[in-house]
C-alpha cells in the first residue's frame, strides 16, 4: 500500500456533500506546495475523528492561541491530474510530540488493486478549527427522533418504539 506523505498543511476542513439523509462526508486538504486531496469517509468516522482530535488536544494541553478567524474555505480546482482521493477504509490519528502536530492516517479498504494510504499533519490551531467545523457538519443532518433516536427525514418518520403505529414529524 502505497503512503501518500501529504506534508504540511495550508488548508484543512470537514465537508458534507448532498442533501440530509444521502449526504457523503469528506476531510478536504490542501499542502503547501498547493496539492489538494480529499478523503471520503463515513460520518461516524468523520465524528470519531473529531472527538479523536478534541482529547488530543486536551491530553497536550493545547488550547486554543486565540480567536477563530472567519476566512473563506479555498476554492479547490478541478484539474484531475493533482487530485488525490481517498476512501477511508482505516482512520488513525495521532500525536507528533516533538513537533506538537497532530497526525491522522487514513488507508483505503484493500481491494484487488493497490490501496491508497494518505498522511496528514497539521498543527493544534487547524486542529481546533477543523474540530469546530466537523461538530458543524455532524450536527447539521436530519434530527434524531426523540424516542428512538433514529434520523427524523423531511417527510416525517414511523418510529418502531411507537410499534410501527404513529408517524412522528
Amino acid at each position: 500500500m502505497p503512503l501518500t506523505e501529504f506534508g504540511p498543511l495550508q488548508h484543512l476542513s470537514a465537508e458534507a456533500v448532498g442533501q440530509p439523509g444521502q449526504r457523503r462526508f469528506r476531510l478536504r486538504a490542501i499542502n503547501d506546495d498547493g496539492a489538494y486531496a480529499f478523503v471520503w469517509m463515513e460520518k461516524e468516522q468523520l465524528a470519531a475523528i473529531g472527538e479523536a482530535i478534541g482529547s488530543t488536544l486536551a491530553d497536550a494541553d493545547a488550547p486554543p492561541s486565540g480567536p477563530a478567524t472567519d476566512a473563506p474555505d479555498p476554492v479547490f480546482p478541478l484539474r484531475a491530474d493533482h487530485e488525490l482521493d481517498v476512501r477511508a477504509g482505516r482512520l488513525s490519528l495521532g500525536l507528533n510530540e516533538e513537533a506538537r502536530r497532530i497526525v491522522i492516517l487514513c488507508a483505503e479498504a484493500p481491494a484487488e488493486g493497490e490501496a491508497e494510504a494518505i498522511s496528514l499533519e497539521f498543527g493544534f490551531d487547524a486542529a481546533h478549527r477543523l474540530r469546530a467545523r466537523i461538530k458543524e457538519e455532524v450536527a447539521a443532518g436530519r434530527p434524531p427522533c426523540p424516542f428512538c433516536g433514529a434520523p427524523v427525514d423531511p417527510g416525517g418518520h414511523v418510529c418502531p418504539r411507537a410499534n410501527g403505529h404513529r408517524a412522528e414529524e
